[in-house]
Order: C-alpha cells, then sequence, then structure tokens
C-alpha cells in the first residue's frame, strides 16, 4: 500500500464516520483486511477500488451495530420502579424459601407454574375449598415474612 492509497482511504472514511477515531480505526480494519488477503495468497489487482468497497462495508456494518445496541440500550434501560420490583421479588423469593415445604409447594405451583386451585384440587384429591384455605394461610405466613401488605 503506497501513500496515496492511504492518503484517499483516510480522506473517504473520514466523510463515512463522525469522530477522526473512528475513521482511523475503519482504515485499519481495511488495511488487516488486504494484508490477511494478500497473506492468504489473493492477489488485489487494483488495491484502491477495493480498499474504497471494503471500507464502505464496514463503514456500514458498524453503523448497524451502533443502531441495533442503541436500540438495546434505549429497550432495556432499567428504571427506578423495576429496580424496586426487582428488589421485593428477591425478598419474597428468599422468604418463600424460609416457609415450610407444603406451604412453598403450594405457593410454587400456583405462582410459577400457573396452576389454578381446582387444578390443584384435582392433582391432590382434595376438595377445591381446602386448597383455597391453605393458599390464603400459604399467603398470610409470606405477607408476614416479607412484611408488606399483600403478595400475588
Amino acid at each position: 500500500m503506497d501513500t496515496f492509497h492511504l492518503t484517499r482511504l483516510r480522506a473517504r472514511a473520514r466523510r463515512l464516520t463522525r469522530s477522526p477515531q473512528d475513521a482511523e480505526d475503519l482504515c485499519h480494519e481495511v488495511c488487516l483486511a488486504v494484508l490477511e488477503q494478500e497473506k492468504s495468497g489473493a492477489r488485489i489487482t487494483r488495491p484502491l477500488p477495493y480498499m474504497m468497497t471494503a471500507l464502505r462495508h464496514a463503514a456500514a456494518a458498524r453503523s448497524r451495530r451502533t443502531v441495533r445496541e442503541t436500540l438495546i440500550q434505549e429497550e432495556h434501560e432499567p428504571q427506578v420502579a423495576d429496580a424496586e420490583l426487582a428488589c421485593l421479588c428477591s425478598q419474597v423469593l428468599a422468604r418463600m424459601d424460609s416457609l415450610p415445604v407444603p406451604d412453598r409447594a403450594l405457593l410454587r405451583c400456583v405462582a410459577f407454574e400457573g396452576l389454578t386451585p381446582s387444578e390443584l384440587a384435582e392433582e391432590m384429591d382434595v376438595p377445591v375449598g381446602t386448597i383455597m384455605s391453605r393458599l390464603a394461610r400459604a399467603r398470610a405466613r409470606l405477607r408476614k415474612a416479607v412484611g408488606i401488605a399483600s403478595v400475588f
């Protein structure tokens, strides 16, 4: 690569990017790609057009990555309410583990597996009213353990 090619490559990179650092990074990527191609035995007959095309492709790929990363960051930006809810959920789960095994199992079936009291009653072969009473007591114990007004 001669100085003329690098000068043109840098000028084009500055037009394609928003900062001198990004332009320099793109130039490095393209130069490395050219060197890797030559090392693998490929012969580049017209290096300047090849480098300009590679530069354009690298700039487009970088732009797509930036847009994707920005969208992901904006989409999953935690809010204060989310943090408070996460703390509360963590406390509830920790306190759930301290409950007696039958209460814990019953709450897990309802909360995590999505079973209804009637499904539980059928599965355990007990009346629905018994399941409802057990659930009420388990929830009351959990509320007392966590120290909040209502759970579930």
